[in-house]
């Protein structure tokens, strides 16, 4: 029986520690799927979607920041503007979304909002476009 019990916890322990270790996907009660993404999965997601209509980039950083190079396609609402959670409000939540920003702090933030709001599929890009220009992928500007 002591040995039952030993082996049921140590499964359950491993599980559990399985699941935390995976934290950078989740899906929703409400089966929302919000994940963090690698670059790499970000690029293969934009060219998996490209054709579609229900596939957004969405680049969180400033006008400024838009302008010196982003990823093709992409739309911009400024997380620092005042009325960031409005214009992201307006969006069609039943859509697919990719958000980058600089480094993935912003976007990180607009993601956990967009959650909030009812998004349906959002995924954001770890390390921004930092990372994916470190990657050599390509930005437009």
């Amino acid at each position: 029986m002591q040995k039952t019990t030993i082996m049921i916890l140590a499964i359950f322990m491993a599980l559990w520690v399985m699941g935390c270790a995976n934290n950078s996907s989740t899906t929703t009660s409400t089966g929302q799927i919000i994940e963090e993404v690698t670059v790499t999965e970000a690029y293969n997601l934009i060219q998996d979607n490209s054709d579609k209509a229900a596939f957004f980039i969405l680049d969180v950083r400033t006008p400024s920041e838009f302008a010196s190079g982003h990823i093709e396609g992409s739309i911009l609402i400024d997380f620092n503007a005042s009325n960031f959670r409005t214009e992201v409000d307006k969006l069609d939540k039943s859509k697919r979304y990719l958000v980058y920003c600089r480094t993935s702090n912003r976007s990180g933030q607009a993601v956990s909002i967009m959650k909030d709001l009812g998004f349906k599929e959002v995924y954001d890009v770890d390390g921004g476009i930092v990372a994916w220009e470190a990657a050599g992928l390509p930005i437009v500007t």
